[in-house]
């Protein structure tokens, strides 16, 4: 006597449950405070988690303050619908906290605001981060302080078992020679520096009204006439070019999500080949620049 086995409706088991999502980790962290990283930790949350349409959770690491925490509250009582988990945990156990948000296999991206300080939670953050984003004022404090938030950053990275991309980003800027100054003297390390040149972007973040008013806000594409001093993604000036340079986002994303124009992603199009992170056939292909355009920027 035989049995017949019954054939399988679907796809074998493993390939329909559901995987652990490979979570990204962002932190955005400096040793001093006022540099403008909460507002950074929360718009790359934001733009994520609204625009991609990205399951975030925020960590609050920041000892100092609670501008995180509070961020969502404020939105809430503007009357934004808010969707992003925020974690306060400001101590040295924070990359066990972090190891727990990621077992759970249903985040995408987590952000973590660290610094004002903390030492132990800023290593914390950064032997655990696939990227981190240290934000620098251009004056002689934050200057100052470059070198200590670098040593720190340097000595949790041996720890990190996933490999973290460090950069650092002139925040705050306002128009006067200071900014320029400040990039000379990052990135004119002595030669026999063994850490070399500070890894400082490109993109500048300036001192613009759109980022103090975005706190407690969740920027939009179009102005939003229910909150007339919401921002626009794009009054956010350098903030989506930042992304772009860190590869946080990619320049097909950017473009469909018309968060920057071709010829916006044209003029970064030099650099973002220099780094490797476009070739001139993905420039080609996207419709950016054609090859005599290529040619005349001298890419």
């Amino acid at each position: 006597m035989t049995t017949d086995i019954i054939k399988p409706s679907g796809p074998p088991i493993e390939e329909t449950i559901d995987k652990p999502k490979e979570t990204q980790v962002y932190a955005v962290g400096a040793l001093k405070g006022g540099t403008g990283k909460t507002r950074i930790a929360m718009l790359i949350a934001l733009i994520l988690a609204v625009v991609f349409r990205k399951k975030v959770v925020v960590f609050d690491a920041d000892s100092a303050s609670q501008t995180s925490s509070s961020w969502p509250l404020k939105a809430r009582q503007r009357g934004y619908e808010w969707t992003i988990e925020v974690i306060r945990h400001p101590f040295e156990t924070l990359d066990r906290e972090i190891d727990k948000v990621i077992a759970r296999g249903d985040v995408d991206i987590l952000v973590v605001d660290v610094g004002g300080g903390n030492v132990a939670a800023f290593q914390a953050a950064v032997k655990k981060a696939n990227k981190l984003i240290v934000p620098l004022c251009p004056d002689e404090g934050d200057l100052e302080q470059a070198p200590k938030t670098r040593d720190s950053a340097l000595m949790a990275a041996s720890r990190n078992v996933v490999g973290c991309e460090m950069f650092y980003v002139l925040s705050r800027c306002e128009n006067s020679r200071d900014k320029g100054d400040a990039r000379d003297m990052l990135l004119g390390v002595p030669e026999d520096d063994p850490d070399g040149p500070y890894p400082l972007l490109d993109t500048d973040i300036p001192m613009l009204v759109a980022y103090k008013r975005a706190f407690g806000r969740i920027p939009q594409m179009k102005s939003n006439a229910a909150d007339p001093d919401c921002p626009r993604w794009k009054d956010l000036v350098g903030f989506v070019p930042m992304l772009l340079e860190t590869e946080i986002l990619t320049a097909e994303e950017v473009l469909s999500a018309s968060l920057m124009t071709k010829r916006e992603v044209a003029s970064m199009v030099p650099m973002l080949v220099r780094e490797e992170i476009m070739t001139t056939e993905k420039v080609i292909e996207l419709g950016i620049m054609n090859e005599r355009e290529l040619e005349s920027a001298a890419v």
